[in-house]
């Protein structure tokens, strides 16, 4: 009767295995594909302004900016001046959060906030879109875009 018992509870624990490595493969198919719907939806070229704050200098810049987005990808063009400094690479869009992983290899003699680079919050009204990076020792960079 014992080696019964364990028979059957042997069979119940590969059940149970197999029920929830089936549910972890569903709930991870379904956050992939949410993401790529989101990278879908910003998929395009947007022109705009690039604005940055740097409030312990009481200095504003802005310069002329282009950024595409295909598929999991982003380039953004660069400014002599760097502002902004430009960035490529992938990204990926997790709530209201857009973080880019820059690619580049940088000189150190400016400031890689200037980088399309971590994370920004991200706005879409109609085809405008705002990227908003978190403060940065006080200082603001906001992309104020609209889609081409």
């Amino acid at each position: 009767m014992a080696v019964t018992s364990l028979y059957s509870k042997n069979q119940v624990m590969r059940s149970i295995s197999k029920l929830l490595t089936l549910l972890a493969y569903i709930v991870s198919v379904g956050c992939s594909k949410e993401t790529a719907n989101h990278n879908l939806y910003l998929e395009g070229s947007y022109s705009g302004k690039f604005i940055v704050s740097y409030k312990n200098q009481d200095q504003t810049f802005t310069g002329d900016v282009t950024v595409r987005f295909k598929a999991d990808s982003f380039f953004c063009t660069a400014n002599k001046n760097r502002f902004p400094a430009g960035g490529s690479g992938t990204y990926e869009i997790n709530g209201d959060q857009i973080i880019f992983k820059d690619k580049n290899v940088w000189t150190a003699d400016f400031d890689w906030a200037l980088i399309l680079n971590h994370n920004y919050t991200y706005l879409v009204d109609g085809n405008d879109l705002t990227l908003t990076k978190a403060p940065h020792q006080n200082n603001s960079y906001i992309y104020k875009l609209t889609k081409d």
